[in-house]
This record gives C-alpha cells, structure tokens and sequence, in this order.
C-alpha cells in the first residue's frame, strides 16, 4: 500500500486572506503602534517616528533573510549582542 506523505510542511496555512496569523499580527501591532504616536505627536513627529516602526514590523512580517524569518535573524542579532563570548585561542595547561 502506498502512503502520501505531505508536501510543504513547513509552510504556515493563510489565515486572514493571503497572510499568515502571525504576519497579520504583526501589521496589526505596527499599524496600532503607529496609530499612537498620531495622538501623541505632531504631524512631522509622527512621520519621522512612525516610519522606522512601520517599515520594522513590515520587514518582521514579510521580510526573509538566506530562508529564515527576519523574527531569527533579529533574535540571533540580540543574542550575539547580548551574550557574552569566550575566544580560546591557546589552550592553557
């Protein structure tokens, strides 16, 4: 008997229209962090802060790095930053 063995497994199922649950919710963070700062800001505040921000969470929603989600590549980012490094470049006796 043959078995058919699923294709694609690591695609994520497109929930809301052509995107994925976690890229709309991370255009939905974006848009409602942008929202914000139009309350809290003047018109040129705004479009100078809200710029970065939106193009951030843009690029966390469909941005990929050699394959991998731009979410990796940020949190490998962070850990070499943050973590600290041994270099041994002679071993001690």
């Amino acid at each position: 008997m043959r078995l058919k063995v699923p294709r694609f497994l690591d695609l994520e199922d497109k929930m809301i229209g052509p995107l994925t649950l976690k890229q709309f919710l991370f255009l939905i963070v974006g848009g409602g962090v942008s929202f914000v700062i139009w309350y809290l800001f003047n018109l040129w505040a705004f479009i100078i802060i809200s710029i970065p921000i939106v193009g951030f969470f843009g690029s966390l929603a469909f941005l990929k790095v050699n394959g991998r989600p731009f979410l990796n590549f940020v949190s490998s980012i962070l850990n070499f930053v943050t973590k600290p490094r041994l270099y041994i470049w002679k071993k001690e006796k």
